[in-house]
């Protein structure tokens, strides 16, 4: 806080008054209070490095608005509500909430004050989205209806259903980054300090090798104690996936969904209906006309006339959408070369040749046994027999084929410049044009068209996410539900976490997972050595185990407010900051 600032001098006045507690209590009433210490230790929290170098995101918020709004902090784990930026750039379109996290960026970017409550706005549940047209029109000018389509999340727990926690910690793999990411934010205890080698293995994947490098000794010497705690919890996090949005392929676009949501909300009937009345008609129409019509095509007028729209002038336009022909070949010009190479006496002699020797091992060497049969069969004229050798030796040869050599001699002959001449001969040699999706894609986006749905990685009678069964050890623990055990509760373990409430044995989903986790002890003793670290510009060494406890306790006394716990963490004698109340 700069020392021109008027609530420096507050805070100096009720100081020199002996009112430190007042000092106290006024700090955590101030802007900077919030938007600065309570930030940071939103953002540490929210990543497994703790650095406040990373964006501000829907999990930060989560826990900067439960922290300003005075909740009992056990609900940045269990909370079915959220906080979402208001009084920025397209606030009132849900992809910046839900498909990228461009709705929180400017809470740094443009230094926006948080204890505004018209600046972070609370939402009363958190949402999942069905499905989005992927247009670059706002909400507010696309008039089929809403970008985003939402549904109520059937299963919010706080910052564990963030988009930010998906990405994180939801990624490939089979969830069991989310469970050692929380316990070391939320409880400061890593796997190794969780890992029970008394625990029962009944639990762990089938993924995980039981002899590795050949020796089943060390999977129960060193794998069993972490896999045991941590694949019984892992099941809390069965339901949940960090999914990829498709119409049919990958297109690097993401967001956190639930199994349940997925198959309950009927998300694949409606991206099969989708696909049949929009993406099919394409492929078999539109797709098959840009090959033949080339520019004249329905496709590439189309999407002349989108980045036309989207600002470039028409040459520019043109001039980018001929980058795509040039991947595709002209059937035309194709078509010429045949006709014409067959017209010449030393090539129909060549093509005798090949077609007398199609069975011969040097031939099948040169041209494959594959094309040398389309001049083997009896099928079809002559004439097409060739063609169809012709475009398949072209295919299968690419450079090296037959009309390749004779269109670029041809080239060469007529002097064509060498950028054109290589363009040419690359179009030529395509096969014909790239995956029909690829194509599909741009063309449904120009005529605002293109809806975007998560892609079905789930069970569909479980709604479990399929990698949570990855592997093939047959003894391996099969999860059909998101149901979860605590194997961290045997002898010292117990006392170690200090284990309370009616999920400390485990439970179902992720919400009483987030509950196990903030009813116990070691969650109040973290979030207190948090604070004193923060507060105090110290470690809390491990001998400092009395004052854990001592603060952790506090922290429960004050009902989990966490400006409060700043408050009592300021004027704790161990802390060091004021001389005593």
């Amino acid at each position: 806080m700069s020392s021109t600032k008027p609530e420096l001098k507050k805070v100096a006045e009720l100081i020199s008054q002996n009112n430190d507690r007042g000092a106290a209590n006024y700090i955590t009433t101030t802007p900077d209070f919030l938007n600065v210490q309570v930030k940071n230790l939103s953002l540490r929290l929210s990543n497994k490095d703790e650095s406040v170098k990373v964006p501000f995101n829907d999990f930060s918020a989560l826990v900067v608005g439960v922290v300003r709004d005075n909740a009992d902090f056990r609900d940045i784990l269990t909370a079915d509500y959220s906080y979402e930026v208001r009084g920025v750039a397209n606030d009132t379109d849900e992809r910046t909430r839900y498909i990228n996290q461009n709705n929180y960026t400017p809470i740094e970017t443009t230094y926006l004050d948080m204890t505004n409550k018209g600046i972070l706005v609370k939402n009363s549940s958190q949402k999942l989205v069905r499905n989005f047209w992927d247009t670059e029109d706002t909400q507010a000018n696309y008039k089929a209806g809403p970008v985003v389509a939402l549904g109520t999340n059937p299963e919010a727990a706080g910052v564990f259903t963030t988009r930010t926690f998906a990405e994180r910690n939801l990624s490939g793999g089979t969830n069991r980054r989310a469970v050692e990411f929380s316990l070391k934010q939320f409880l400061c205890v890593s796997m190794a300090e969780a890992a029970d080698s008394s625990a029962s293995d009944q639990y762990v994947g089938r993924d995980v090798e039981r002899f590795p490098a050949g020796d089943h000794n060390k999977y129960l010497t060193s794998c069993k104690s972490c896999h045991s705690v941590m694949d019984g919890m892992r099941g809390a996090f069965a339901k949940m996936e960090y999914v990829n949005f498709t119409h049919g392929g990958a297109t690097g676009t993401y967001s956190h969904m639930n199994g349940d949501f997925f198959v309950k909300q009927g998300i694949l009937d409606d991206y099969n209906a989708y696909y049949k009345e929009f993406v099919t008609p394409t492929i078999n129409n539109i797709l098959p006309d840009l090959v033949t019509n080339q520019e004249n095509s329905t496709w590439f007028k189309a999407r002349v006339a989108y980045l036309v729209s989207r600002g470039q002038t028409q040459a520019a336009a043109t001039t980018t959408t001929r980058n795509t022909l040039n991947t595709i070949r002209d059937p035309a010009v194709a078509n010429a070369l045949f006709a014409e190479y067959r017209s010449i006496a030393a090539n129909q002699t060549v093509l005798a040749t090949i077609k007398a020797n199609y069975k011969a091992a040097n031939y099948i060497t040169e041209y494959t046994a594959n094309c040398l049969n389309k001049l083997g069969t009896t099928a079809g004229t002559a004439q097409a027999r060739e063609d169809n050798f012709l475009v398949c030796n072209l295919d299968g040869k690419k450079e090296l084929s037959l009309i390749y050599d004779f269109y670029n001699k041809k080239l060469t002959a007529a002097k064509v410049a060498d950028a054109e001449k290589t363009r040419l001969l690359n179009k030529l040699i395509n096969k014909g044009r790239p995956a029909n999706i690829n194509l599909a894609t741009p063309y449904l986006q120009a005529t605002g068209k293109r809806i975007q749905f998560p892609r079905n990685n789930f069970d569909s009678t479980t709604g479990v996410a399929v990698k949570m069964n990855k592997g093939s050890y047959p003894y391996g623990f099969v999860v059909n539900s998101d149901n979860f055990v605590n194997n961290a509760t045997l002898g010292s373990k117990s006392s170690f976490f200090g284990w309370r409430g009616p999920a400390s044995a485990g439970g179902s989903g992720v919400k009483d997972f987030g509950r196990m986790l903030s009813d116990s002890r070691r969650f109040s003793q973290c979030m207190a050595k948090r604070v004193y670290e923060s507060v105090c510009l110290k470690k809390l060494e491990a001998t400092q185990y009395s004052t854990l406890v001592r603060l952790g306790d506090r922290f429960e006394a004050v009902g989990y407010n966490l400006k409060n716990l700043y408050t009592e963490v300021a004027l704790d004698p161990v802390c060091g900051v004021v001389k005593g109340e």
